[in-house]
C-alpha cells in the first residue's frame, strides 16, 4: 500500500481517488495505515473523506483510533455526522467514553442517539456500577427536565 501516493491525493484533493485507497486499506486491515489516517480524520473537513477514513479505521480495528475517533465525535464541526464516526467504534475498546455516548443519546440526531444507544447496549454488562449510576443520574436530570418542560407547556 503506498501511503505516499494517498497522501498526495488527500493534499491535491484528489478525494475520489484518495477514498479508494482508504476503501482498500481497510478491506485489508493494513494496520501501518493507521497513524496516518488518524491524521487526515482529524485534520479534512470534507465528510465523505473524513467518514471513509473513519469506516477504514474500524475495519483496520486498532484501539488507537478510538481517542481520534472520541475528539472527532466531540468537534463541532461533526454536528450532524456523527454516525459514520459511532459505527467506526463498534469493534473498537470504547467502554471508557460511556459517558459521552450518553450525551449523545440526547444531544444529536436520531441516527446518532440510536447508534449512541446501540453501542451502550453492547457494553451494558462490562460497565462499572459506579459509571452505570452516573449514566442513569444524567438521563434522569434530562427526563426530569423534559417533564417539566412538558408540565409547562402542557399548561398553554
Amino acid at each position: 500500500m503506498n501511503l505516499i501516493e494517498l497522501e498526495e491525493k488527500i493534499k491535491r484533493n484528489r478525494f475520489d481517488e484518495a477514498i479508494d485507497i482508504i476503501q482498500e486499506i481497510g478491506n485489508t486491515k493494513y494496520e501501518q495505515a493507521t497513524q496516518l489516517l488518524i491524521k487526515y480524520l482529524k485534520k479534512t473537513d470534507n465528510i465523505i473523506l473524513r467518514n471513509e477514513i473513519a469506516i477504514a479505521l474500524g475495519d483496520i480495528g486498532n484501539d488507537k483510533a478510538v481517542e481520534p475517533l472520541i475528539y472527532m465525535l466531540r468537534h463541532p464541526k461533526t454536528k450532524g455526522s456523527r454516525g459514520t464516526l459511532l459505527y467506526a467504534l463498534e469493534d473498537l475498546d470504547y467502554i471508557q467514553h460511556v459517558d459521552l455516548l450518553v450525551e449523545l443519546l440526547y444531544e444529536d440526531n436520531f441516527e446518532v442517539n440510536r447508534h449512541a444507544l446501540m453501542l451502550i447496549e453492547s457494553i451494558s454488562t462490562k460497565i462499572s456500577d459506579e459509571v452505570l449510576q452516573r449514566c442513569i443520574c444524567k438521563i434522569k436530570e434530562k427526563i426530569d427536565f423534559l417533564s417539566e418542560s412538558l408540565d409547562v407547556l402542557s399548561r398553554q
